[in-house]
This record gives structure tokens, C-alpha cells and sequence, in this order.
């Protein structure tokens, strides 16, 4: 049974409510750089010589940018920035 309360959608949430499954831990900057920045296995891509790719959270098959070379954690950060400024209005 779902019920909504005054602390749905926080850590305090008693988690048998409708929001329960939107509580997940923040990822970190470094654990999101390993598991997103991958090799590319598009041939399309390979075709352009794109070897790497930074792979969408929700949606893995999209590829936020391609690169030649492996991209650095501070470029990954960079983008992620510049993805969150198109999604929230930064």
C-alpha cells in the first residue's frame, strides 16, 4: 500500500510510500567517470575516429560527446556540467 507523508522523498522517508524508489545515493564525480567514459563499439563512429565515449545516465545507448583519445576526469566534469546546465537552466 503507497501513501504519501511529510517526508516523502527524503532521508527520513519510511520508504513503503509512492516515493520510496526516487531515494538513491548521489554517485560521485569519480565513480560516474568510470562506469560513463567508455570505448566506443559503433562502427559509425569508429568510421569518424571515435574511440571513447561518454554514455547517458538514464539512457546508455545516447552518447553525451565522442573523443579521439580517452577524455580526462576533468573534461567528464566538464561536461556533466554543461549536460546539467541544458537539463536544470544553469
Amino acid at each position: 500500500m503507497f501513501f504519501e507523508h511529510p517526508s516523502c522523498g527524503t532521508p527520513d522517508c519510511c520508504g513503503e510510500c509512492s516515493t520510496a524508489d526516487k531515494l538513491d545515493e548521489a554517485e560521485s564525480w569519480e565513480a560516474g567517470y568510470k562506469r560513463r567514459v567508455v570505448k566506443t563499439t559503433s562502427a559509425e563512429h569508429k568510421e569518424k575516429g571515435m574511440n571513447w565515449r561518454i554514455k547517458g545516465k538514464e539512457r546508455p545507448e545516447i552518447s553525451i560527446k565522442l573523443y579521439k583519445e580517452k577524455p580526462s576526469q576533468e573534461e567528464f566534469n566538464k561536461q556533466m556540467k554543461r549536460v546539467a546546465g541544458h537539463e536544470f537552466g544553469g
